[in-house]
């Protein structure tokens, strides 16, 4: 059983990205305000006759030159895919997928946008956390099982199959360390949404990718 640490490393990075972003940003509106104000000067010096009008285009210019403010590690993550939800929890990162990017419904045989986004996800974690300990999490919602009743007799079964799944997935084709990364099945009980509507009922069919503030 592994114990849940704090947040760690990953904090202290997100900090000192934000503060390098932050310096950026400081940066740029300080030179966006000196361009204002030169701009000014020479359209004022253009109406009284002293100087023509054609430095300020090239000020203009200049200032479309400014280089953008580079993206954080977590907009990199945000750009997996639309319907992939990405966020910085106590213990760690989620990843959370809808089950339909994944599975149809019922089944638990990846689709191929479902290994198209863990290929990305897979690039991700051997990238920026290759020590960190990933459990992949499968969430159903509260229908019981009919169809396919003789495969998954309950929701627990349907759940723990689909959490490996995307295990397999990644282990075998993406090389993700199988030392630190594990399935978990949630069957219905761990439900984002109470609602008992169709839309309700979609949100808590998912898939959740946790890569843990915990060393292998």
């Amino acid at each position: 059983m592994f114990v849940i640490g704090g947040s760690g490393c990953a904090t202290e990075k997100l900090k000192e990205e934000n503060r390098r972003l932050k310096e950026s940003n400081d940066r740029l509106i300080s030179e966006n305000n000196r361009l204002e104000e030169e701009l000014a000067a020479f359209q004022k010096k253009s109406a009284e006759g002293t100087v023509p009008a054609a430095p300020a285009e090239s000020l203009v210019a200049k200032a479309s030159d400014t280089p953008p403010t580079p993206k954080s590690n977590l907009e990199d993550e945000l750009l997996i895919d639309p319907e992939v939800k990405v966020s910085r929890e106590k213990d760690g990162m989620r990843i959370m997928i809808p089950d339909r990017v994944f599975f149809a419904l019922g089944q638990a045989a990846l689709t191929a946008r479902g290994q198209s986004v863990l290929q990305k996800v897979a690039k991700l974690i051997n990238r920026e956390y290759p020590n960190k300990v990933v459990r992949v999490d499968g969430h159903t919602d509260d229908t019981p099982i009919r169809k396919v009743r003789s495969k998954y007799p309950t929701n627990w079964e349907l759940s723990t199959a689909r959490a490996v799944t995307v295990v397999r997935y990644l282990v075998e084709q993406c090389n993700v360390n199988a030392h630190r990364i594990y399935p978990a099945g949630f069957s219905y009980y761990r439900p984002v949404s109470n609602g008992r509507s169709q839309s309700s009922k979609s949100q808590n069919r998912r898939v959740e990718i946790m890569v843990l503030d915990e060393k292998a």
